[in-house]
This record gives structure tokens, sequence and C-alpha cells, in this order.
């Protein structure tokens, strides 16, 4: 897909801001990824009172809470990337739509005039074919970058609110108590992962 480097570079840009530590935009992107796990934790809770008021098993609904407050962030760049790649798609037909309706003028127009409007139509559509990758795909892309470089390193630091929280509400719905196993720990991290793992290939697939 042309335009694709768009995607690339700023997938690239936005884990590289975030590893470089620049000021305010580092920081910017983890207080976003912060609080987005706290809005998260505190609808998971509220769903939890609501289940509970209306007789809905509470260990599922932690269940669930756990597992898509882990999956937001990985959901969310994914979400990004696709919203990129469609950009570029759409720039194709925005640009065919708008030549075509240059070339439909001489229909309506005298010649003169009408020649005025498809130059001035293959102008929009070139303009739409180029700048839409630096301007929507790349900044789109970078966003998808920033949230994988700065949410995917905190899930393996063992003090990482989301990883506890979603761990303890699992633990919680299969055994009925809280806990913090291994196991459990490993699975959420590799459930964590794998929306990612969809961006990252959809980044570079044709």
């Amino acid at each position: 897909m042309r335009g694709r480097i768009w995607l690339i570079v700023g997938a690239v840009l936005g884990v590289a801001i975030v590893a470089g530590h620049l000021p305010y935009i580092a920081g910017a992107a983890r207080s976003l990824a912060e609080t987005a796990e706290r809005l998260v934790g505190s609808g998971a809770n509220r769903i939890v009172r609501g289940a509970a008021r209306v007789g809905a098993p509470r260990r599922v609904v932690l269940g669930f809470g756990g597992i898509v407050a882990i999956l937001i962030p990985g959901v969310t760049a994914l979400l990004l990337i696709v919203a990129a790649r469609g950009s570029l798609r759409l720039r194709s037909i925005v640009a065919l739509v708008v030549v075509a309706l240059g070339a439909a003028s001489f229909v309506y127009q005298p010649g003169g005039k009408a020649t005025g409007v498809l130059l001035l139509a293959l102008v929009v559509g070139g303009l739409a074919v180029a700048l839409t990758g630096p301007l929507v795909a790349l900044p789109l892309a970078l966003l998808a970058g920033l949230i994988a470089g700065e949410f995917l390193p905190r899930l393996v630091q063992s003090g990482a609110h989301v990883t506890q929280a979603s761990v303890n509400s699992l633990h919680e719905a299969i055994y009925g108590r809280p806990g913090m196993p291994t196991a459990l720990q490993i699975i959420v991290l590799v459930v964590a992962a794998v929306p990612f793992l969809f961006a990252a290939r959809l980044i570079v697939r044709r």
C-alpha cells in the first residue's frame, strides 16, 4: 500500500519519543496512559457496584473488568492504525471524486471555464493524495507508537498498576480471592500484547 511509509515513520517516531524521554511529549504520553488506566479502573468499579445491585455475578463482572483494563491501550493503538490505513485508502477515493467533478464541468461550463475547473480539481486531488500521509496517517501512527512505547514496558514492571489490578481481578473472578500468581501474570501480559501485535502487522502489511 502506497503511503505505508508514513505509518512506519509515525509508529517508530512515537516509540522513539517515549524511549528518548523527551520533555513534555513523553510526559504527556505517560500521563495519558495513566489517566486511561484510572478511568478504566473507575469504570470497572462502577460496573461491579451496578451489577451487584441488579444481581449479576460479581466474579463475572470482575473478570470482564480485568480483561477490559488490560486490553484498552492495545485496542486504542490498533484502532489508531486502522484509522490511519483507512485515511490512506480514502485519499485516493477523494482524489478521484474531485477530479471526476472537475471533468464533469465540461458538460455544464464553457471550454475555458471547464479547463480551469479541471486544473483546480487536479491540484486539489494531488494535494489530497500528497498530504494525507504526513498530515493524517503519520500523527495517528505516532499516537499508536506513543501508547505502545509507554504501555508495553510498564507491563513487565512488577509495580505496574494496570497489571496488578487486572491480575487480581481475574484471580478473584476465577478463584474467589485476590492473588498474583506468575502464570496468570504471564497470561495477562500475552493478552495485553495481542492488539499491539495486530497493529504492528497492519503497519507493515501491504
